[in-house]
This record gives structure tokens, C-alpha cells and sequence, in this order.
């Protein structure tokens, strides 16, 4: 683990940045709806005195259950400082850039306002699974009080593709109208199709974090959870696998693709010349934020996409539906993970089963630099970048 006392052995200058950070929120920066007390001391020293920031930041999250608006007033508010929406990158951002599904009836899950957020990021024919138990009331017989007699659709029209924005409230009636669409080609009043009988309806999954860390002792269920109930009870009534056309969120390669977009937007709003070297991204979570990071650093040093790392990216939404990926710009030279000690991850407890991590590559598993928290992050970040801070 890095010491900060390194921090204080070398003469740094304000010289200008050549770095962004990356920031998980949850397990990072808050602990359910509490500040971490060292966010709270990261942030004061992060904040020039005007409170811009060092360096370009994004707050990375694989939350995904409201506006981007929201999000950033409640970090403006919880860690006192001045949080942009345009500095939130949630998991559902880059659905922005998939626009050949813009236009096709796509059926939403997930919690919040899903419908408004779909349609703001430029879906035009928005279903959700409550549109469905309305117009089709006897799909969901677990849920035994009585539906409501209207839906915002005067018709239900035939599906075309899933989005999966975050674990929903009520599972069993979501796994059981998502089986139905799936299995009856986007019409699910109809009695299922045999197996292979059709193409199997794109499903895009945002959030694959399988646990988080919240108030509670233990680390929480994720959505990933919800979504290998999916996959089982999938592959139990039809004997195939789900397919995952693209999976949204860290690790997928296209959100930090997208993140470093939005990075090094920042960073040439104050000056066009500016470059984007080095990202820094900080997490609490080996399976999502240092997998992510690192895989993210062996797609940039490849430059050109290795079939290798095509591969991956596939398995990670890094391609499938997304062919206006080419339109992002990958110009840093590295990604370096940060892994913190106050999330997911507890350098106390044992490791572990390596079957949780069937699948993935060990190598990427392990972070760049591990700290005891965000505070000591952004110390070793400073360093490395030669960069003071106003509180030295």
C-alpha cells in the first residue's frame, strides 16, 4: 500500500494538469447517504480556492435510478463542493450514442423515473414493464392487488429490444414479463415460441455490479444479481443462453471511453490545446472498477483493438448494437486503478471464491496502487503529477 508520507518529499508546482480523475461514488465518496469523513478532507484540498477543481473530474457510478441533475446536486450538497451535471457519468450515459435503437419500442426496467430518463436520452417509444401488467393483467399473478385500469400507452405496441437500467423493486414480476417478452418475440400477451423459432430480442444491461457497498455491515445485492436470475431462469425454460448484446457501466470499455470523453471535454473547455495523459480512476471494487480501469489502460496502450481485446470488449458491451463508438476519441496514454479500502473491498477478509471470478483474467484484477481511502488517493495522484494542493 502507498505511504503517504512519500507525499511530503517532493517539491510540487502548479503546473498545469496533464491528468483526470475517475471517481466511484458509492463504497468512495458516501457510505449509503453519508459522506466519507475522508472525502469531505479529499475534496477541501482538491478545490481551488473559487472551488474549480485541480484537475478534470468525473463521478463515475454504475447507479442509475435518476438524473444526472440529481445526482450531481446531491454530491454538491453532501460533499460541499460544486458537482456539474455534466461531470456524471452514470450507467446508463452512453445509451446516448445508440441511436439505431432510438427509434425502436424498447421495454425499460429499473427504479425512478425510467420512462423521462429513456426519453432524455433519445428514446422515442418507451415501454415500461408497468405498461405491460396494465395492458396484459394476467402475465403477473404473484402481485394480487388490483391493477390500475390505465396505461400512459393507448396500445401496446410489439417490443423490440429490453433496457435494463438498475435492479428493480418488485423481481418477480420483472423477471416473469421480461422471460414473456423475450420468449414471444416482444408480444407478450401471446402464448412463448418454441426455442430458436426467432432472433432473440437485443437486451442491453446497464449496472452489471454483482454487490455495493451501502449503510448495511455487508456489501448489498447489485443489479448484476437481478441479472443472473435472468440468465438462469432464461436458460431453464428455454435451454439456450441469454444473450447480453451490450452491458453498460464499469467494466465496459465504451464507458470509459465515454468517461474519457467527458474528461478531456473539461479539460479543453479552459484551454483547447490542453492533452489528456493520464486517468486515474478510483474505486472500491475489484470486479467492476479495477477490472474496468485496467482493462481500459490495455485498450488504450493497444491503440488499434487486438482481437484479444475485441473479445473482451464484446463480453463487456464494448461493441454489439454500438456503431457510433467511433465517433469517441481515445487520446490519453494510461488508466491507472486506484483501489480504495472503505467499499466492497476489505483487505481484512479472506479472498474470495475463485469461482466469483470465473471468467476474468487474474491480471486485471489487481489494482495499479491500493490506498486506505480517497484522501490518500488523491495525495499519491498529486504526487505522481506534481501538482500542490492548496492545503500543503
Amino acid at each position: 500500500m502507498w505511504s503517504p508520507g512519500l507525499f511530503l518529499s517532493r517539491r510540487l508546482s502548479h503546473r498545469a494538469a496533464q491528468a483526470g480523475l475517475l471517481v466511484d461514488v458509492d463504497g468512495v465518496l458516501l457510505r449509503g447517504r453519508s459522506p466519507l469523513p475522508a472525502a469531505l478532507r479529499m475534496f477541501r484540498k482538491l478545490q481551488r480556492p473559487n472551488k474549480d477543481f485541480l484537475l478534470p473530474v468525473v463521478f463515475l457510478t454504475n447507479a442509475g435510478s435518476c438524473h444526472r441533475e440529481q445526482r450531481a446536486n446531491q454530491l454538491s450538497e453532501l460533499l460541499q463542493a460544486q458537482v456539474r451535471p455534466e461531470q456524471v457519468v452514470l450507467s446508463y450515459s452512453p445509451l446516448t450514442m445508440m441511436k439505431s435503437l432510438h427509434h425502436k419500442h424498447v421495454l425499460v426496467s429499473g427504479q425512478g423515473p425510467i420512462r423521462d430518463i429513456a426519453q432524455r436520452l433519445g428514446f422515442q417509444n418507451v415501454v415500461t414493464v408497468d405498461d405491460v401488467r396494465k395492458h396484459c393483467p394476467l402475465l403477473d399473478v404473484v402481485e394480487h392487488s388490483p391493477r390500475p385500469a390505465q396505461s400512459q400507452l393507448q396500445k401496446l405496441p410489439q417490443i423490440q429490444a429490453l433496457l435494463l437500467f438498475g435492479e428493480p423493486t418488485h423481481w418477480e414480476s420483472h423477471l416473469q414479463i421480461m422471460i414473456d417478452v423475450i420468449l414471444t418475440n416482444g408480444s407478450p400477451g401471446s402464448a412463448h415460441l418454441p426455442p430458436g423459432s426467432a432472433p432473440q430480442l437485443p437486451v442491453i444491461v446497464c449496472n452489471p455490479d454483482f454487490l455495493w457497498k451501502s449503510s448495511a455491515p455487508s456489501p448489498r445485492f447489485g443489479h448484476g444479481v437481478f441479472v443472473l436470475c435472468l440468465e438462469a431462469v432464461f436458460k431453464r425454460l428455454s435451454g439456450a443462453e441469454l444473450q447480453i448484446e451490450a452491458l453498460l457501466g464499469k467494466p465496459s470499455i465504451l464507458t470509459y471511453r465515454y468517461a474519457e470523453h467527458v474528461l478531456t471535454s473539461q479539460m479543453t473547455s479552459s484551454n483547447p490545446t490542453a492533452k489528456l495523459k493520464t486517468i486515474y480512476a478510483i474505486g472500491d471494487n475489484p470486479l467492476t472498477d479495477v477490472y474496468g480501469a485496467n482493462l481500459y489502460d490495455r485498450f488504450l496502450k493497444h491503440k488499434a483493438v487486438t482481437a484479444e481485446v475485441r473479445s473482451v470488449s464484446m463480453a463487456t458491451g464494448g461493441g454489439g448494437v454500438i456503431e457510433e463508438e467511433a465517433e469517441l476519441v481515445s487520446g490519453a496514454r494510461e488508466c491507472r486503478s486506484v483501489l480504495v479500502c472503505t467499499g466492497v473491498f476489505d483487505p481484512t477478509s479472506a479472498p474470495p471464491p475463485s469461482d466469483q471470478w470465473a471468467g476474468l483474467e487474474a491480471e486485471l484484477l489487481q489494482p495499479r496502487h491500493t490506498v486506505q481511502d480517497v484522501e490518500e488517493a488523491l495525495e499519491l495522484i498529486l504526487y505522481r503529477e506534481g501538482i500542490r494542493s492548496n492545503h500543503d
